[in-house]
């Protein structure tokens, strides 16, 4: 019967739309004396902001927190439909 190896490191996306984009992968058959050995490569690739190493979209699960606006001193706005009680 066939015989599987596998070798992996590191962080591999396996499914939707970044495989199309970020993984490179190749299929080569080895003609042996014993037989044929097939050989398939998958390599991810690295975000690269110019595009030239990698994809320019990053991953969809990058998340970007912003710093908080600053708060408004409300008292200096005047109060519209409720009115102040004093």
């Amino acid at each position: 019967g066939a015989k599987a190896m596998k070798f992996k490191d590191g962080y591999m996306v396996s499914s939707g739309e970044p495989t199309r984009t970020y993984i490179d992968s190749a299929v080569r058959h080895v003609l042996l004396r014993q037989g044929v050995l097939g050989i398939k490569v998958r390599i991810m690739r690295d975000f690269d902001p110019f595009g030239k190493k990698g994809p320019k979209e990053p991953l969809p699960d990058v998340v970007k927190v912003l710093e908080p606006k600053e708060d408004e001193i409300l008292a200096d706005k005047p109060q519209i439909g409720k009115e102040l009680e004093l």
